[in-house]
């Protein structure tokens, strides 16, 4: 029993040793090998909010199949997916058309069917939920009626329905964009919050909902200023901060995306958490992804031009993990991808569009009406963002790794500590092959370990091992690994692969 507490405080300790030998000097920290990835004792973030997915919408389904909500068959599967998952962090937005307005009447409980179905699983297995509006009404003022509105429905969903897992508000998706009901202009967006929260105040949410801003979209340093002018004159207003990115391959394979991240972390309040709060790919238009993209939209009947048909692809995975590292590595406090499921959203909102933006993990109404039973299958990107999801859960210490050297172009990894268990999550999204060390600061002993192994191949196969729900399964498990006093263990990581190390449960 000694042995196996002793072991205990050194794996829950590792990254400040583990105490002192019998002659009561502390062991020296050997040398890193120039070839080892190395976790290292620096902390990240302190307490992580979790990855996961946009979900929600399905704002269309009475339309499409004449039912005010999906079936529970659909609704099954979607729960035991998501509980694979296990996401510490959802973001979800309404509008008042969809969600609590039947014309000129205030009327909350009509997304009961729907939305209140997410909002229970979520607060069921305790997921945070970032709620916001798609838009603003009022134009180039603002609507206080609308307002109204909209604060009290958080008030009927947080304080009515009991859906305290609601924890940040968005007010206004990518408002510095065109298509945003702001246009772009950061006046207007200001006078919405602070609109916004003194009702809120009013409605006594303050304590029980904060507002996370600006919520822009960034392809660019440009977009600092809005994270900067929100800091310096939002401050009793807005309380967490998010960005959504939309990086193309060539960003994310060489350093440009992190260095943009960082950007963006330094520009927030650093005593808040950031959020990214739409994670996905958009491929050049003048690559050839960006061409077979286009191509694949034409030739689907059922593709709205904002789709990724990548999402179909085993190497959308490769690049979804390295992205989602790199939000992690900038210092960001979770990640939210867009999205969970084709079914959710439709291109223009109406009821009679049947064009999906397909970004999904699936498409959950495939057989129902779009005429193919085999989308409703998990597309190979869940592999391996499921399993960011899973073992970074909230309240993880998220600690930097430093890489071989020289470097391996590509090559990333992250790793995240919680209860005294350990995740090591690592990609190569090159095309080469890395054969090089693991290695600990100051070492530890880590029992228990499960490793997965994902390799991206041609179209939508992979090299990766499945159960019969089609969810990722260790090709190792219970693994003991000794990194102890300087140990090291070789790695061998293929080109377009991800691997994933954890004891966690």
């Amino acid at each position: 029993m000694k042995n196996i507490i002793k072991g205990l405080i050194c794996l829950a300790l590792f990254l400040t040793g583990c105490g002192k030998d019998n002659g009561g000097d502390t062991p020296p920290v050997p040398e890193p090998d120039v070839n080892t990835l190395l976790v290292t004792q620096k902390v990240l973030t302190n307490s992580y909010l979790g990855n996961g997915p946009q979900w929600g919408g399905y704002d269309i389904v009475n339309a499409w199949t004449g039912n005010a909500t999906l079936s529970e068959q659909d609704w099954n599967t979607l729960f035991k997916r998501v509980s694979f998952m296990r996401p510490s962090l959802i973001r979800i937005m309404v509008s008042q058309g969809w969600n609590y307005m039947n014309g000129e009447v205030y009327s909350p409980e009509k997304s009961d069917p729907v939305l209140g179905k997410i909002l229970s699983y979520c607060q069921e297995k305790g997921i945070t939920v970032q709620l916001g509006e798609w838009g603003h009404v009022g134009g180039s003022g603002i609507d206080a009626t609308w307002v109204d509105h909209a604060t009290d429905f958080l008030s009927y969903l947080v304080k009515e329905k009991g859906f305290t897992c609601i924890k940040y508000y968005t007010i206004v998706n990518e408002p510095n964009g065109d298509w945003s009901s702001t246009v772009g202009s950061y006046p207007l967006w200001k006078n919405i919050i602070q609109q916004f929260y003194r009702k809120m105040n009013e409605k006594q949410l303050t304590d029980k909902v904060r507002i996370m801003g600006p919520d822009v979209a960034i392809w660019s340093i440009a977009e600092t200023s809005w994270v900067v002018n929100t800091r310096n004159e939002l401050a009793e207003e807005v309380k967490a901060f998010d960005i959504h990115a939309y990086p193309n391959n060539d960003d994310v394979h060489t350093t440009s995306f992190l260095q943009l991240l960082k950007a963006y972390k330094a520009a927030s309040n650093l005593d808040a958490p950031i959020i990214m709060g739409e994670l996905g790919f958009k491929y050049s238009a003048t690559s050839s992804l960006g061409k077979a993209n286009a191509s694949r939209i034409k030739a689907d009947p059922f593709a709205a031009d904002d789709s990724q048909m990548h999402v179909y692809d085993a190497f959308y995975g490769i690049d979804m993990a390295d992205a989602t590292i790199q939000v992690m590595l900038a210092g960001f406090g979770g990640v939210t991808y867009w999205d969970l499921d084709d079914a959710m959203y439709n291109d223009d909102g109406s009821s009679s569009s049947t064009k999906l933006k397909r970004w999904g993990f699936w498409n959950i109404l495939g057989s129902e009406k779009f005429h193919n039973p085999d989308d409703e299958k998990i597309r190979p990107w869940f592999y391996t963002t499921s399993l960011l999801c899973r073992y970074f859960p909230s309240g993880s210490t998220i600690y930097d790794v430093t890489l071989p050297n020289p470097v391996k172009s590509g090559l990333r990894a992250i790793a995240g500590m919680r209860n005294g268990k350990v995740t090591i999550a690592i990609v190569n999204s090159s095309t080469n092959d890395y054969l090089f060390n693991l290695g600990m600061e100051n070492g530890a002993l880590l029992q228990g370990i499960k490793t997965y192994k994902y390799q991206s191949q041609q179209g939508a196969h992979f090299i990766g091992t499945v159960d019969a729900d089609g969810f990722a399964s260790p090709v190792d498990a219970g693994e003991t690994i000794d990194l102890s006093g300087g140990k090291l263990r070789e790695i061998n990581l293929p080109a377009q692969s991800f691997m994933l190390l954890t004891n966690m449960e």
